[in-house]
């Protein structure tokens, strides 16, 4: 994949052909790219793709409690691309098309796969038949199982329509319904409602892919069409957030036809080949990335990393700590203590967006959520660029691996079929020994927790845990995590047990399965144990109509704050999508809050759209008896003045009447 510009939604396809190697079987590709390799190594003395040894890097390793520590290199059969954490621990990994021309091309209709035991060091392969699902984008079911959006159709690298669901449990494949078009580098997201979001890879149109397996499409959200994968996360209203790789970040409310609701600028920089990491509820740390001057020096990727907070309606970016170095084709991976541990890259775009083995950046790098500051760690032995991957896996370590499998990597020899653990800090002792540390140990756990429900878990460790935290597990491919979120979650101690609450919505952990981390006074997290967030109860949609058959709506759908209500013919449009979450107060539409102008809580008021901001002047009790009245009073209830068309809705004297009878 080429690198964008900001805005530009080209896609070359020759460029593409000559980046990604289509029409050229896996077989040929290594021969070819092991051939140069040789060659390489014969008149430089040195393999491509074998990180240099520093004196930076001899000292960082002395010390593992500071900088970590990077394991041996582990061949596989196939080279780490695409990459999911599987509930089981177990890790399923994917390339492009099979070992012949036979298998593959030119029909592409085989797909090399393997399950990968980190425990074991083992694998099973379970090739996809039928089809090459290279280039799709791919993201968690509740149930756990894996849905893959799209891949690659031909030589000139067309996408599919194709879905294909993989079941973690019996390790088998299945098709899932097709989508309205075509997609080649799209993102797929987990939403709080179990659905799942299919953004890019060509199309304008987003997809959803529903609970019963059915695709909808969003004609409301047509903002990106890239054939670049973009950066999405569920947001802790519900909604959905865009968070790059281009400048503007939005929000996107996904209820029926979906609608942009909110859009700000992130920062200034095209972020293609950039990572994030959504680290804190609502957080996300966007990093590296682009082809920029910075320091003086031209065609450089950013060092520079910003926090965007999707909490309110509308992304807030703030600066943070930079990198030792300009990264692209990077890797940010969550970590069990909530910190962000970034690895791989180049540090020059001057010669090639993709690979550039001159300015491998090797050593790996923290970051801290608390200081937003980076710190340098001890460097891998293998270069990771172009189709790398990193994952943190349920013991605290991250599985690293892949690498290559494009034009320019061929041509230079890069060919990285192999993975690497890298073992963070806080699993080992402080005292320099390079001892590993005394782990704290989960011994119960539930299967199951719910939103915003009590659970308790039980360690002979309790009174020293100081934060218990859930993580997504990773659904990681170009530098894309879509499904890696951290939840930090409150608890209390008492002897041996633990009563944790579980996450405060849908959208802060949408359902499906995560790591259940226990962390000590020392920084020393447990081993996961590995639970299911049960799906919360649905929101209870609109049309809101009261018994005289009008429908709360807002004029002309606009999404500007301000716009007061009215009483409308219902007519199934956004105008009249309302939303109601089980565990919220607020009633929502087109990104904005019901609201009391001015806390005016009186008889004659009426009733605005506003930016949602969590006060009393957008907090309703909604009555057995058809009536929402506002939290701040119990005597107004809210009405249609008349049952006239775009009467005005308002606040009224509770009497019982049609007017203020209101059914979802």
């Amino acid at each position: 994949m080429h690198a964008h510009v900001a805005g530009d939604d080209h896609d070359d396809a020759v460029e593409h052909m000559a980046e990604d190697l289509a029409g050229t079987p896996m077989h040929v590709i290594e021969e070819k790219t092991a051939a140069n390799a040789a060659r390489i190594q014969k008149q430089t003395g040195v393999r491509p793709g074998k990180a240099r040894v520093t004196a930076k890097a001899t000292a960082a390793a002395a010390d593992p409690g500071t900088s970590g520590y990077w394991s041996a290199v582990v061949d596989t059969p196939v080279v780490p691309i695409f990459q999911a954490v599987l509930p089981n621990g177990k890790v399923l990994i994917w390339d492009s098309v099979g070992d012949n021309a036979a298998e593959s091309y030119p029909d592409h209709s085989f797909t090399r796969v393997m399950v990968w035991d980190p425990a074991q060091d083992t694998y099973s392969r379970v090739d996809v038949r039928g089809s090459n699902i290279f280039c799709a984008g791919f993201a968690h079911l509740a149930n756990g199982n894996i849905l893959v959006a799209g891949g690659n159709a031909d030589q000139a690298l067309h996408g599919t329509v194709q879905t294909h669901v993989f079941d973690w449990q019996t390790e088998t494949w299945s098709r899932g319904k097709d989508m309205a078009a075509a997609r080649w580098y799209p993102s797929v997201a987990e939403t709080a409602n179990g659905e799942e979001v299919i953004i890019g890879g060509g199309p304008a149109v987003a997809e959803v892919y529903q609970t019963d397996g059915a695709i909808r499409r969003l004609p409301g959200s047509t903002n990106y069409s890239a054939r670049l994968y973009p950066f999405l996360g569920s947001r802790p209203d519900t909604q959905l957030a865009f968070l790059g790789p281009y400048s503007t970040a939005y929000t996107i409310d996904t209820s029926g036809d979906g609608v942009v609701t909110a859009s700000a600028t992130r920062d200034a920089i095209s972020r293609d080949y950039g990572s994030f990491a959504t680290y804190d509820v609502g957080k996300s740390i966007v990093v590296g990335g682009g082809a920029v001057t910075e320091g003086g020096v031209a065609n450089v990727p950013t060092k520079t990393s910003v926090v965007l907070d999707t909490n309110g309606p509308a992304p807030v970016t703030t600066a943070s700590g930079s990198l030792s170095t300009g990264r692209r084709q990077l890797n940010s991976t969550l970590l069990a203590d909530g910190s962000v541990l970034a690895t791989g890259g180049m540090s020059s775009a001057a010669t090639n967006g993709l690979v550039d083995l001159n300015h491998a950046v090797t050593a790996a790098e923290r970051w801290d959520p608390a200081t937003g500051q980076w710190t340098l760690l001890a460097s891998a032995s293998r270069v990771r660029q172009y189709h790398s991957t990193a994952s943190l896996l349920p013991d605290g370590r991250v599985l690293t691996g892949g690498g290559g499998v494009c034009g320019v990597c061929m041509n230079v020899g890069y060919l990285e079929k192999n993975i690497e653990y890298f073992t963070p800090p806080y699993l080992y002792k402080k005292d320099g020994s390079g001892q590993l540390a005394t782990r704290p140990v989960i011994s119960t756990a539930p299967a199951t927790v719910s939103v915003d429900s009590s659970f308790t878990i039980t360690s002979a460790q309790a009174a020293s845990i100081t934060k218990v935290a859930l993580v997504g597990l990773g659904d990681v491919t170009h530098g894309v995590d879509q499904g890696q979120r951290y939840v930090p979650l409150k608890f209390s101690a008492s002897g041996t047990t633990l009563t944790v609450t579980g996450p405060p919505t849908g959208g802060t952990a949408p359902p499906g399965h995560y790591m259940l981390f226990a962390i000590d006074a020392d920084g020393v997290p447990s081993i996961a144990k590995m639970v299911q967030v049960a799906k919360s109860p649905n929101p209870l949609m609109s049309p809101v109509k009261n018994s005289t058959g009008r429908c709360l709506d807002v004029p002309s759908a606009t999404t500007a704050i301000k716009a007061y209500l009215q009483g409308y013919d219902c007519n199934n449009t956004k105008a009249q999508a309302l939303t109601r979450l089980p565990n919220d107060k607020t009633i929502r539409v087109l990104g904005n809050c019901l609201d009391v102008p001015s806390r005016n809580f009186a008889a004659g008021q009426r009733i605005w759209t506003y930016t949602c901001n969590n006060t009393i002047a957008q907090t309703w009790q909604f009555g057995s008896d058809g009536t929402i009245r506002p939290t701040g009073t119990t005597t107004l209830c809210l009405a249609a003045e008349s049952t006239a068309q775009a009467s005005p809705v308002l606040l009224a004297q509770c009497d019982g009447s049609t007017l203020q009878n209101w059914t979802w």
